[in-house]
């Protein structure tokens, strides 16, 4: 895929690398003057481990470079794992063995500076950005639940870097228990894999997520309570997050997140049923990127740099060269 993307600063006459790595598919797109000239979207393979993996992933870095004819300048990294200074995975509940691994290695090539963050993290910006919203929330639902906290037109990041993790509020104290330990995070209970397994459950038989968008498209009554009961609890969530930083706009996202069409309907929907008179409600609508946002997200941060996760105004252009 080729084309402009004006959200993640078009006047960068620089070459840029945007990758995304996820639980389940890494994503690249290389940028030329702000032009995607190589876009590319890979799974993982499911029999690979950590080093094939991440032999993979270098490949497709080294291709990126290859399409955009020279070494990038820099490339933005949005990352579902927790990695450290250093570029070494600290966690990755989804793929443990990556613990210990460097990130950083598959890059070591390209000859440009890396910046790594998280894919949430990211996503929530881009959103911020390409809505004109100087405060957003920003829920992306997938393999994991992720956040992403735009106050005022910055990131809000907290005493240690890693505010906004929307995945792990506790929605449903009762309820199963979540891969950090705790019962009933969000994360818990409206993740692609949950939602598959509350769906099955309703319906009476094993249910894949494209069994459930199906269902949902045709307004199956089974795929019905499924998005009904993740609505409420998405809802509980952005309760609370009204409360404590008044966000004007809330997008939904993620693989499942941007499947599910009725889904921000329904969230607002619900939140509108708890409101407290007098207060106003943000508007809750889909992602901009539609399932792309933590792509969008690591274009933008390789072209403004590492001050964009340090608090920088989101809205104050400044150019990677």
């Amino acid at each position: 895929m080729t084309g402009t993307y004006p959200s993640t600063d078009t006047g960068v006459a620089s070459r840029l690398l945007a990758v995304d790595i996820g639980g389940t598919k890494v994503a690249l797109r290389a940028m030329a003057a702000g032009v995607a000239v190589h876009e590319r979207t890979l799974r993982w393979p499911a029999d690979g481990d950590a080093a094939s993996h991440s032999d993979l992933l270098e490949a497709s870095v080294a291709d990126a470079v290859a399409a955009l004819g020279g070494a990038p300048v820099r490339i933005g990294v949005a990352a579902a794992p927790n990695v450290d200074a250093d570029g070494y995975v600290v966690s990755w509940p989804n793929r443990p063995d990556w613990v210990g691994r460097s990130l950083r290695a598959p890059f070591a090539g390209s000859g440009a500076e890396v910046l790594f963050g998280d894919d949430a993290t990211l996503a929530g910006l881009a959103e911020a950005r390409a809505t004109g919203s100087r405060d957003l929330v920003h829920l992306g639902i997938g393999t994991g639940v992720g956040g992403g906290l735009v106050s005022g037109g910055r990131l809000l990041t907290g005493a240690w870097g890693t505010a906004g993790e929307l995945g792990h509020l506790v929605v449903d104290p009762q309820g199963p228990r979540c891969r950090c330990g705790t019962r009933g995070c969000l994360q818990a209970v409206v993740s692609a894999e949950a939602l598959a397994a509350h769906a099955g459950a309703t319906r009476g038989l094993p249910t894949t997520t494209a069994e459930l968008v199906a269902g949902v498209e045709r307004t199956e009554p089974w795929a019905e309570h499924t998005l009904d009961h993740a609505a409420e609890r998405i809802a509980r969530a952005l309760r609370v997050l009204v409360e404590l930083v008044q966000p004007a706009r809330v997008t939904i996202g993620g693989g499942i997140g941007a499947a599910l069409a009725p889904l921000p309907g329904r969230v607002a929907r619900r939140l509108a049923e708890t409101a407290r008179p007098g207060r106003p409600l943000p508007e809750v609508g889909p992602a901009v990127h539609g399932p792309h946002s933590s792509l969008a997200g690591a274009a933008l941060l390789a072209a403004r740099g590492p001050s964009l996760l340090g608090g920088a105004d989101l809205f104050h252009e400044r150019s990677a060269t």
